[in-house]
């Protein structure tokens, strides 16, 4: 516990150092403990330094796991606002090398013997450095060029003390924060601490290239690097070093003869059949993972970063990319709320006017001219103001959809992403109709049903019990609190208004039947009074004058103010 709360002392003040101290209070950490924060006044800030790039600043001062979970926010337009995702995108893993002497150390604690065995050459310069690992080139004995890659010393005591404290701040910020509630921070620290302790593992990458390449295996156009298993454990990572030029590189493509538009249109169609037909995909396929052969072949490198989607979820995804294709805002409500499950009561009425807004927006120029960017922007923008949550490998999938499109665009300026989409879908669909899928879609939802009815008894009796014990509560959100508290005042309103009407109707009455004969048609003061209640009336029925107004006015005539 006291490493514990040593790291929440250097996170608070790390956050109020970047002029942050409004976060750290709703993260839990001011009231957790006062003594954490001795002096809460924020130091002014960098005034050139707005609220995104303080927090990257701070992500960055805080090491490793920081800048990871940074780098991970970045994929969540659906969450943070496009200012904030686009700064975090900055944030870099490079650091410092640690010295060649503990690499070698810890390559032949881990394979067991000396490096001089294990390589015919191993360059102690290191190829790259990163904040998990760092990379050397060597040579095996039978002449094959690798990359050795090593997780740094110390590294997993440090993530795992941060991910504790991590997952403490989720619960604390849960409990007093009302918006880390509503995205289930709880729930996001939990996933971000399984991908980056799979990123640990050095197996789990190694499992991750095996399987692209056994999906990958009939395209003619697309390479996956050889991961030799003998050299390699949870923390050495020994692969096919990879040469060629850099798929940005468009005077190295244009010299070598190659079509940049074609390569372009290629490598996306190959990443893109990656997420809808194969379900498992490359999640960070910037420049520097992608090279391209002199043939045209592309290779790709670092699997640290995986995406999968199961058939539902990919059912579902195509479903909301027909639906705004035909511009079916009804559908794509259906869809988006399929992909995106609600955690709190949605007002449906209200998301199907701004998806129809949306559609409306982008129906300017064909949807084929839209870069799929902006479209993902306006998307995740409508989400936010739902308040509803993509699940993670979804968002993941977003910026792995945009950096594609960034690098396309950069080969062929008048690129698209939905061309590719529009010719990979309909395979997509074909993979999900088989009678294979089809049969194990049954055959899940026959185990789930047959699961449900052997439960359903026991959940009837423990109901029923809960009933004669309790009885029944009804839980009210503040929200339609507030709308019934509206209503009621609405009817009181009214009310107010009838009985005040129906006094000066009464008292009308009295006075003619206290002057008999037709003077009473000549006094000014009875016809003025007769024809505003009667003018009151005919406004109230017509609503052209709320009733919350001449209640208003009665109430104060009342009272006499």
């Amino acid at each position: 516990m006291a490493s514990v709360t040593a790291r929440y002392r250097t996170i608070a003040e790390v956050l109020v150092r970047n002029g942050l101290s409004a976060l750290a209070g709703q993260l839990g950490l001011l009231g957790h403990a006062a003594s954490l924060l001795p002096n809460r006044r924020d130091p002014a800030p960098d005034a050139a330094a707005d609220g995104p790039a303080r927090l990257r600043r701070a992500l960055e001062e805080l090491g490793p796991t920081f800048i990871k979970l940074g780098q991970m926010l970045s994929t969540r337009p659906d969450l943070l606002p496009a200012e904030y995702t686009a700064e975090l995108a900055r944030l870099r893993s490079r650091t410092s090398p640690v010295p060649s002497a503990q690499i070698v150390a810890r390559i032949e604690q881990e394979l067991g013997a000396p490096v001089e065995q294990l390589f015919a050459r191993f360059d102690a310069t290191p190829l790259a450095s990163a904040s998990i690992g760092q990379a050397h080139r060597a040579r095996t004995h039978d002449g094959l060029e690798v990359v050795v890659k090593v997780r740094k010393p110390g590294v997993s005591d440090v993530v795992a003390a941060d991910l504790e404290a991590l997952t403490s701040l989720a619960t604390l910020a849960a409990r007093e924060w009302e918006l880390a509630r509503d995205v289930d921070v709880e729930g996001l620290v939990a996933a971000f601490g399984r991908s980056l302790r799979g990123e640990l593992d050095y197996r789990v990458e190694a499992q991750h290239a095996q399987q692209l390449r056994e999906n990958l295996a009939e395209d003619p156009w697309v390479r996956i690097p050889e991961v030799l298993t003998d050299l390699s454990t949870a923390e050495v990572l020994t692969e096919e070093l990879v040469t060629g030029m850099a798929i940005t590189d468009t005077a190295a493509l244009a010299a070598a003869g190659l079509d940049a538009s074609e390569l372009a249109h290629r490598a996306t169609e190959s990443l893109v059949r990656m997420v809808l037909v194969d379900g498992f995909f490359h999640a960070d396929p910037h420049p520097g993972n992608l090279f391209v052969g002199p043939d045209g072949t592309l290779t790709l490198i670092d699997f640290g970063m995986v995406g999968r989607l199961g058939p539902a979820l990919r059912e579902d995804l195509l479903r909301l990319l027909y639906a705004l294709r035909q511009r079916d805002a009804e559908a794509a409500v259906n869809a988006l709320l399929r992909v995106a499950p609600p955690r709190r009561s949605v007002d449906r009425r209200r998301l199907s006017r701004d998806a129809l807004s949306l559609m409306d927006d982008l129906s300017s120029r064909p949807l084929a001219e839209i870069p799929l960017a902006s479209i993902i922007e306006r998307l995740t923008g409508l989400l936010r103001r739902h308040r509803l949550q993509l699940p993670s490998d979804v968002s993941t999938l977003l910026r792995m959809l945009v950096l594609t499109e960034s690098s396309a665009i950069t080969l062929d300026p008048d690129f698209h992403v939905s061309v590719v989409l529009d010719e990979v879908a309909p395979l997509a669909l074909m993979k999900l109709l088989t009678p294979e899928a089809i049969a194990r879609r049954v055959g899940s939802t026959a185990v789930s049903a047959l699961r449900v009815g052997a439960d359903l008894p026991q959940r009837a009796t423990r109901l029923l019990d809960d009933y004669e014990a309790r009885g029944v509560d009804v839980r009210l959100h503040p929200e339609d609190l507030d709308r019934i508290v509206e209503r009621l005042e609405g009817t009181a309103d009214r009310l107010i208004v009838g009985m005040s009407l129906s006094g000066l109707l009464v008292s009308l009455g009295t006075v003619l039947a206290a002057r008999p004969g037709r003077a009473v048609l000549r006094d000014p003061l009875m016809i003025g009074a007769g024809g505003a209640v009667a003018l009151m009336g005919a406004y109230l029925a017509a609503g052209a004058w709320p009733a919350r107004k001449v209640s208003r006015f009665v109430r104060r005539g009342i009272s006499g103010t």
